[in-house]
């Protein structure tokens, strides 16, 4: 009794942050196929729009899972007992599986839970022409129903052709055309072992005060404030000062993940203080959003902030050194190139003015350049590289990288609290960040993301 109890109020917090009460499958994602790979290796795709469907590839290369999370909210779901979801795709039902106990997804007036679904049910329901999420009750009756049709139609047959190749990038799969994925945002990430989260943050906050040590520095940096939030141990933030009609929003999460820290660029996400005064993360300001004539401004601060992870990463972790350095050009229409621009002595596979076109199979027109020194960093192994020479010749090599030693971290604080209470960082208690339900949606194959997020948190703690 008490371990259902305890499941009824984990329920209850998982409904009190979504943002309609009457409203299942919340997803901020709805337009887009949205990509995870977990620190296992494991891939999963979700996509909406109407009750969020994810699709997981385990690293073991067994058959893909499809998961339907169903989420809902109504009075008249407090007074049944038995309850379980069910899907209707032109009249005809698509059978579905509990992942859990379904006693153990109804709290109160919620109901919470995924169910499991055979790729070839998926598939037969891929092109119907209506479909209909129902919740019924142990006497037949429907208690609650969300229709779709032809973006449900759409999403299910998304989710079907996304596979292993699909996966580019943290929250973004790989589009037809090059030009854009590299226009894309992201959410990179890096697991940083045998180092506390604490120590994380406070590695981010010197770091940015070396950055402004001279005068460049200060021009790139130096508009911006840290931020540590009261109620959210595993959030940092930066804000800068307003660009057109917007405040640009630089979010790191440190999640403590295997005894070290999962450490996040976090670019979807909103933060408002008590005056309901809005900032926005500087990967959310594209040119679909309300900053169009500043969208290459916004970019900039982009790629700026993505090298704190790259320079984390060296800092805590022993990285791969392919002893050359890139530089990139970009042409209008068309995805990024890259070229070597300097060698280290002794390296003969590789020379200066080469043109470096894939990663080990993967073409690399695709990548933004800091993705591709993120990915070079953390190589294990000899990598093969597609290259074509100045002369216009195409080859294949195979280049072992040297693997460097941590570069390490200053003498950090032991004291979290003091640290920041010292003057270096102000605190924010009344500012919120929103991650949404990103993290949600792949908990199942992720167990940095079953733990509660920073928003459930923060409403926790505020009941």
């Amino acid at each position: 009794m008490r371990c259902r109890y305890v499941l009824g109020l984990a329920l209850l917090a998982c409904a009190l942050w979504q943002p309609a009460a009457d409203a299942s499958g919340y997803f901020p994602f709805e337009g887009n196929v949205v990509a995870h790979r977990s620190p296992d290796g494991a891939l999963s795709f979700a996509t909406g729009p109407d009750v969020p469907l994810t699709k997981v590839f385990q690293q073991g290369g067994e058959a893909p899972t499809y998961l339907f999370r169903f989420w809902a909210q109504k009075r008249n779901i407090a007074k049944q007992g038995a309850i379980h979801a069910q899907l209707l795709a032109d009249g005809r039902q698509v059978p579905l599986e509990p992942v859990s106990a379904e006693a153990d997804m109804h709290a109160v007036d919620v109901f919470c839970g995924s169910y499991r679904v055979a790729e070839e049910a998926l598939q037969q329901a891929a092109h119907a022409a209506s479909y209909e999420f129902q919740l019924v009750g142990a006497d037949g009756s429907v208690l609650w129903r969300q229709k779709g049709k032809k973006k449900t139609a759409e999403a299910i047959q998304n989710i079907l052709a996304a596979g292993p190749s699909s996966y580019l990038r943290e929250g973004v799969v790989r589009d037809a055309k090059a030009v854009d994925s590299v226009r894309r945002d992201s959410r990179p990430r890096v697991f940083l072992p045998s180092v506390a989260p604490a120590e994380v943050q406070e590695w981010i906050v010197l770091h940015h005060q070396v950055l402004m040590q001279d005068k460049l520095g200060k021009a790139l940096w130096g508009e911006f404030r840290p931020y540590y939030h009261k109620s959210h141990d595993d959030i940092v933030f930066f804000m800068g000062r307003a660009i057109g009609d917007g405040v640009p929003l630089i979010t790191f999460e440190t999640r403590p993940y295997a005894g070290g820290t999962m450490l996040a660029l976090m670019k979807d996400q909103v933060l408002e203080d008590r005056y309901w005064h809005t900032a926005r993360t500087v990967g959310m300001m594209t040119a679909a959003d309300d900053i169009v004539s500043l969208t290459s401004v916004w970019r900039d601060l982009d790629d700026q902030w993505d090298g704190f992870l790259n320079d984390a990463y060296e800092t805590f972790q022993g990285y791969a050194d392919f002893g050359f350095i890139l530089d990139s050009t970009h042409k209008k229409g068309e995805g990024n190139r890259f070229f070597v621009t300097k060698v280290r002595d002794g390296i003969q596979e590789i020379a200066p003015g080469d043109e470096l076109l894939a990663l080990d199979g993967d073409e690399l027109a695709w990548y933004k350049p800091n993705e591709l020194r993120l990915k070079l960093l953390q190589h294990r192994g000899p990598a093969t590289l597609c290259l074509r020479t100045a002369a216009g010749e195409e080859r294949t090599v195979e280049l072992a990288p040297t693997l460097q030693q941590p570069k390490g971290a200053p003498n950090l604080p032991k004291d979290r609290k003091a640290f920041f209470e010292a003057g270096k960082v102000k605190g924010s208690k009344e500012a919120l960040v929103d991650s949404g339900n990103y993290p949600t949606l792949f908990e199942q194959a992720d167990p940095t993301y079953a733990q509660p997020s920073a928003r459930e948190r923060h409403e926790a703690l505020a009941r």
